[in-house]
């Protein structure tokens, strides 16, 4: 049975499993999705996206990725694929942007008259990046830099999102205590469903990524054996950081939403994994990524801190492009997530362009939060 009849028996399942009162929020949820993608189509068969989103389209943008998968339906679409990498690259060398450092982008965003620019980003330290990614980027020349959290290296991350997946990938039906609900996760399209579904429901909860990390736990599992089936270790990082097209960054210490611990916490989880990277890799770390870097995730404070710990720009996930404005603030630079599969390239222009944040924020500033 073909992924698109299998997602919709799982969406009749779950409306059928809905209270009366649930159902119209449970309708808009999955229709304003389908309405923003026909949106984007539409935009890019017509060329009108570019022109809606021109005033959204900002001197630099910056895309993060994470896993860069040889199967993405094996690892249910949280990452993507090397050729997806590679369309991404092509796509942006279309649009006349320049491939560059961090170092570059900054430099640039001071002097509105040079060429407009982008950063490619990945986030955790996948070994997959080595394997798949690098030759795509080594085709291209197009530099990147990857903000890693010390617990992926020394195999100590609670990493609740491989937990999560692995349950799913090896169960055919799964229930989370916390959340009151069992899934059917029998076929490709209820595994993603799933893994969409409690992701969300986790939000930027550290409490509720913990019931993952508790149901893990007891199944038996050892989470450093997973994370080292992914990640990569001490010795593989060095070899990676010395890639004339690699940057590293800094990611934390474990990788947890930084608003849920307080402020001495944050600074310790910081300056602790600049200390560990430029201990093991013998060179500064200059750049800072939040994990999960929402508005839920990280704030002013978070940005104050890290500031305070010595990164000279920090990035978030918060959806835009980097304008000039961004200078008052280096700390709460934005990045758009375009590394998920699978992905239209309507989709990507539309993030491209800047249509995708006129969109989602009702024609509102297209300058994604200072503070």
């Amino acid at each position: 049975m073909s992924y698109f009849v299998n997602n919709t028996l799982r969406l009749v399942r779950e409306l059928r499993d809905e209270s009366l009162a649930g159902l119209p929020d449970r309708l808009w949820s999955i229709a304003r999705p389908k309405l923003l993608n026909l949106v984007e189509e539409v935009g890019h068969k017509t060329g009108l996206g570019s022109l809606v989103a021109r005033s959204y389209r900002g001197h630099g943008i910056s895309l993060m990725f994470h896993e860069i998968q040889n199967d993405v339906d094996t690892e249910l679409r949280t990452g993507c694929s090397a050729a997806q990498l590679a369309s991404a690259i092509e796509a942006l060398k279309a649009t006349g942007r320049d491939i560059v450092t961090i170092d570059e982008s900054l430099a640039r965003l001071q002097d509105l008259s040079s060429r407009p620019f982008a950063l490619l980003t990945f986030d955790d330290g996948y070994r997959d990046n080595v394997s798949n990614a690098l030759p795509v980027l080594e085709k291209y020349n197009a530099p990147m830099t990857l903000f890693v959290p010390t617990g992926m290296v020394d195999r100590t991350l609670k990493a609740w999102w491989l937990a999560l997946r692995h349950m799913i990938q090896t169960s055919d039906t799964f229930e989370v205590p916390g959340m009151n609900k069992q899934f059917e996760t029998q076929d490709l399209a209820s595994k993603t469903g799933a893994m969409r579904s409690v992701t969300g429901w986790i939000g930027s909860s550290q409490s509720r990524a913990d019931h993952i990390l508790e149901c893990f736990a007891q199944s038996g599992w050892a989470m450093a054996q997973l994370v080292a089936r992914y990640a990569m270790d001490a010795d593989e990082l060095r070899e990676f950081a010395e890639h004339p097209l690699v940057t590293i960054g800094a990611h934390t210490q474990t990788h947890r939403f930084l608003s849920n611990l307080d402020a001495d916490t944050v600074h310790s989880e910081l300056a602790g994994n600049k200390a560990f990277l430029e201990e093991l890799l013998q060179r500064p770390i200059r750049y800072f990524a939040y994990p999960y870097g929402s508005e839920g995730a990280c704030g002013q404070r978070e940005a104050d801190i890290a500031k305070a710990v010595g990164f000279e720009a920090s990035f978030t996930t918060r959806p835009g492009h980097i304008f000039t404005e961004h200078q008052e603030n280096l700390h709460l630079l934005p990045r758009i997530d375009v590394g998920y599969a699978p992905q239209s390239s309507a989709a990507l222009a539309s993030r491209l362009s800047g249509l995708h944040r006129a969109m989602t924020t009702g024609l509102g500033s297209p300058v994604a939060t200072l503070a």
